[in-house]
């Protein structure tokens, strides 16, 4: 009991400092990057859901490489707010902050949409693991791409409910193969939330990947059986109906609207603009290692702490027992490292789709150290302790 009060408390201020952390930044930020393209996207699904004609859903196309469902729950927040024609790019600025300039109250809730989201997505791993939900709720990068107007923080959270989903289901499942039937909901629900994650944005599908990596290692290792395989497939299909279903953007031709935004991502990567910033190929590594050096934002001071140097060393730290611990995790920030480096598109956002795992690494890395630091100051007493171990 005494267990659960402290782990409530520690979920309650990772959450609180989460989302003040998330706000304070959303207040301060100037607006910059794609802020206007997905502003302008949101008015016009709010004027859209405002008229009442919702079979336009499926035929507005602007910022078509994208999947909709975000973009159109963004629209759905400036119903809250006095209706506007048109969102344009000189609205935003980028030398003040958002809180302060004439289209503010729009511009705010929608920021207020991706701070809600981003600090869910803390709240639910750090029930999960308090370490490694206290390093996302900090992490610059994090904070970052949850505070402004961009297609992050919903499929972060629900790239991670995913996950947790799919966790759960393998756990029972591998304990007790007999009883999968009574508890494939929970299969189902990662079904859904991978599903509404590739709805909101493609490339947190990594998680998919990393499911299904992790299944077929798992069925080879005997750890469940091959009937569950017939789960899986389920599982995919499920997640397919469920995206078709919230991206509208796919409803009158799902194949060539959706070969159309997969290839203009594709073609993208080897665009002007992607040639006009020539990131090395260990750039991702730079976002996760050093954010605030490498990345031009502004104010500075929108942002409290600076410990992301900390967190990469941790993470770094804390691979071997990560992998011997939480081998899903290991396989998730290995694979989306993989992704990442091999991308051509090395833009800073990105690098989200490793931060749960990179948290999780952090987590530990901090164990680590203190095994290490134990060995060093305590020689005798953690010779003592292997010692035991071993005898156990």
């Amino acid at each position: 009991m005494k267990n659960k009060a402290g782990l409530f408390r520690a979920v309650l201020l990772i959450t609180v400092l989460a989302g003040a952390l998330r706000i304070y930044a959303a207040k301060r930020l100037f607006g910059y990057g794609d802020e206007p393209t997905y502003m302008k996207v949101a008015v016009n699904y709010a004027n859209i859901l405002r008229s009442g004609h919702y079979d336009m859903l499926a035929s507005f196309d602007q910022n078509y490489e994208h999947p909709v469902l975000y973009k159109i729950i963004y629209g759905a927040a400036l119903l809250t707010q006095p209706p506007i024609n048109n969102f344009s790019s000189e609205q935003l600025y980028f030398s003040q902050p958002a809180s302060t300039i004439d289209v503010a109250p729009w511009v705010m809730a929608d920021r207020y949409v991706s701070v809600a989201f981003g600090t869910l997505a803390v709240m639910i791993l750090a029930i999960i693991n308090p370490l490694a939900g206290l390093f996302f709720a900090v992490d610059i990068l994090s904070v970052n791409y949850t505070s402004v107007v961009y297609l992050e923080a919903l499929p972060l959270l629900t790239s991670l409910l995913c996950a947790v989903a799919y966790l759960r289901w393998f756990d029972q499942v591998s304990k007790h193969p007999s009883a999968s039937p009574r508890i494939n909901g929970w299969l189902a629900v990662s079904a859904v939330f991978l599903g509404l994650t590739a709805a909101s944005k493609y490339i947190y599908c990594v998680v998919g990947i990393v499911i299904v990596l992790h299944f077929l290692l798992a069925l080879a290792q005997r750890q469940i059986t091959w009937r569950s395989l017939f789960y899986l497939l389920g599982w995919a299909v499920l997640a397919a109906v469920i995206f078709f279903i919230f991206d509208p953007y796919l409803w009158p031709d799902p194949a060539a609207r959706l070969s159309q935004s997969i290839l203009f991502n594709i073609n993208f990567s080897h665009s002007d603009l992607v040639v006009k910033h020539p990131y090395p190929f260990s750039q991702p590594i730079r976002w996760l290692w050093a954010f605030s050096s490498y990345f031009s934002f502004n104010p500075r001071l929108a942002f409290i702490f600076d410990v992301d140097a900390l967190i990469f060393l941790l993470a770094a730290l804390g691979l071997p027992r990560l992998f011997q611990h939480k081998r899903f995790f290991f396989y998730w920030l290995t694979v989306g490292l993989i992704f990442l480096l091999v991308w051509n598109t090395k833009w800073s956002q990105y690098a989200l789709i490793v931060m749960v795992p990179f948290c999780v690494s952090a987590a530990e890395g901090l164990f680590t150290a203190r095994d290490l630091g134990r060995k060093f100051l305590f020689p005798s007493e953690s010779a003592a302790s292997e010692e035991r171990k071993g005898g156990e």
